[in-house]
Formats: structure tokens, C-alpha cells, sequence
């Protein structure tokens, strides 16, 4: 319990106090979205460098097998030529239709190996262009992280130096508080997202907005002791409404 001469001082201590603590917050939290911000940038960016990467495997995939393809085309072009020369030595009918045969099927084996050869070329221009333009964004994005990685490191600083400045006042006003007062405010603080002392006017908490007991309502504007909102456990303290 405090005694009376002294809880409004205490109460005015600890409202000082929430205020420092809640400057601090801002600039972690400020801090801290700028981080998550630029996390989100290089995930982005690492997300279109994979999309670059599997591109690029696509085009070498595609163009191995093209290569492939044409080796076997070449090859094919030898076998029809031998084939051909054949002709001119057969002996029987018979014979002279089994290779115009097996040159007719390395004819059509030829063609479809060449369509999908253009296919292929069709393919590796269309992922050239994707992978261009990924490899465009990229770099313009690359570029903005950079400059943002710049006013970031920039704007920390000074928060970081606020922050030193804000903290040194903590202390201060943190001595001129009752080591039990203290304990608890900032076990509620952690708790209560930074608000641990909370005014109430015309009955109600403006901590969790609960009605308080009545009973317990009239002993808060005495202002006689140090009083936790049943509901929320926060610390509370009166306020008339037009205050």
C-alpha cells in the first residue's frame, strides 16, 4: 500500500514511465518493420533468382537435346545417302523396295525429329525472353534494396541514438519508482503490450474497457491506494472525464 501524500507522485512516476516505454516500443517496432520490409524485398529478389536459375536449366535442357536431335539428323542424312548409293547395286525387286522403304522412314524420322528441333528453338527464344525480363526485375530490384539498405542504415541510427537518449531517461524516472510498484509494472508491461497503468473514468478501464465492481470504483477515487483492474490486472488509476 502507499501512503496517500505520495500516490498521486508514484501514480505520475509510473504514467511517465509507460510514455518513455511506449517511445521505446515505437522505434523497436519502427525498427523492426523495416527489417521485416527488407527481408520481404530479399525474398523477393532470392525467389526471382531461382526462377532465373531454373530458366536458364531449361534453356541448356533444351538446347542439349536440340544438339542431340541434329547429331541424330546428320546421322540419319549419312544413313539415307548410303542407302541411296545402295540402289544403284541391288540385285532383285525385292530388295531395291526394302530400301526405298527404310529410306522413306529415315525421311519421316528426319521430320519429326526436325519439327521438334524447331519446337525446341521456339521454346529456348520464348525462355530467353522470360529470363531477361526476370533477370530486368531483378536487377531494378536489386537496385532498390540497395538504396533502401541505405536510408534503413541511415534512419537507425538515429533511432538508435533517440533511443540511447530515451533510455538514459528511463533510468531516472525508473529510480523515482518503488521497487514493488516497479517489479510489477514491468511484468504487466511485458504482458500488456506496453500498458501497464491505465486510467478509469466513469467506472470503466480504459485498459481492457470493462466495467469496474462498484465498490471497487469508489475506493479508486479515493485515491487512497494503488489498485489492479480485476478484469485485466493492469494497474489503474482515476481520472475524472473531463480531465
Amino acid at each position: 500500500m502507499f501512503e496517500e501524500s505520495t500516490l498521486k507522485e508514484d501514480i505520475k512516476s509510473l504514467r511517465e514511465l509507460q510514455a518513455i516505454d511506449i517511445q521505446v516500443l515505437n522505434i523497436d517496432e519502427e525498427m523492426a518493420a523495416s527489417t521485416a520490409e527488407l527481408e520481404k524485398r530479399e525474398t523477393t529478389i532470392e525467389e526471382r533468382k531461382t526462377t532465373i536459375a531454373t530458366l536458364a536449366d531449361r534453356i541448356e535442357g533444351a538446347d542439349v537435346r536440340r544438339r542431340e536431335l541434329e547429331a541424330e539428323i546428320e546421322d540419319s542424312v549419312d544413313r539415307i545417302k548410303d542407302r541411296q548409293t545402295k540402289l544403284m547395286n541391288v540385285q532383285t525387286n525385292r530388295e531395291y523396295q526394302s530400301l526405298l522403304k527404310e529410306i522413306d522412314e529415315i525421311k519421316k524420322g528426319n521430320k519429326q525429329k526436325e519439327d521438334e528441333v524447331v519446337r525446341l528453338m521456339e521454346q529456348v527464344e520464348v525462355l530467353k525472353v522470360s529470363q531477361e525480363e526476370q533477370s530486368t526485375l531483378c536487377e531494378a530490384e536489386e537496385k532498390l534494396l540497395n538504396e533502401e539498405l541505405a536510408r534503413i542504415k541511415k534512419a537507425n541510427k538515429t533511432l538508435n541514438s533517440e533511443k540511447t537518449k530515451i533510455l538514459k531517461s528511463r533510468d531516472a524516472k525508473a529510480k523515482k519508482v518503488k521497487a514493488g510498484a516497479l517489479r510489477k509494472y514491468d511484468i504487466l508491461r511485458e504482458k500488456r503490450n506496453g500498458m501497464a497503468v491505465v486510467r478509469v473514468s466513469r467506472g470503466v478501464c480504459h485498459g481492457c474497457y470493462m466495467n469496474l465492481p462498484p465498490q471497487l470504483y469508489n475506493e479508486l477515487m479515493k485515491e487512497e491506494k494503488l489498485l489492479t483492474c480485476p478484469t485485466c490486472n493492469r494497474m489503474i488509476f482515476y481520472m475524472a472525464e473531463e480531465d
